[in-house]
């Protein structure tokens, strides 16, 4: 209710509740991504062989790192919310803007 007895307005209420939803997702998103990326990463085998006519030596991967799909949610959700958090600062930015060239025009 605002000070005059009256239910709040619609737009007044949902901008509030958006700009309190927007930053909360995109922090849960990297969040989430966080965790993903955390989770231990399994160690694979893998047997690769080419010719190599002018190398004297045989060329050795040690401990190859094969991403699988929770690394790769996890880069996907972290970018998600990274770029949530990107438009919405960003967005405030620019109200911050408008609202303060609107009181003082040039």
């Amino acid at each position: 209710m605002n000070p005059s007895g009256d239910r709040e307005s619609g737009p007044s209420r949902q901008r509030r509740l958006s700009g309190f939803a927007v930053p909360l997702l995109g922090a849960v998103l990297l969040a989430a991504g966080a965790v993903f990326l955390s989770l231990p990463v399994r160690q694979e085998e893998f047997g690769w062989f080419a010719y190599a006519p002018l190398s004297q030596q045989a060329f050795a991967v040690q401990g190859l790192l094969v991403m699988d799909a929770e690394k790769w949610a996890g880069v996907v959700l972290a970018s998600l919310g990274l770029l949530t958090l990107a438009f919405w600062s960003g967005l405030l930015a620019g109200r911050h803007t408008r609202r303060h060239t609107r009181r003082h025009p040039r």
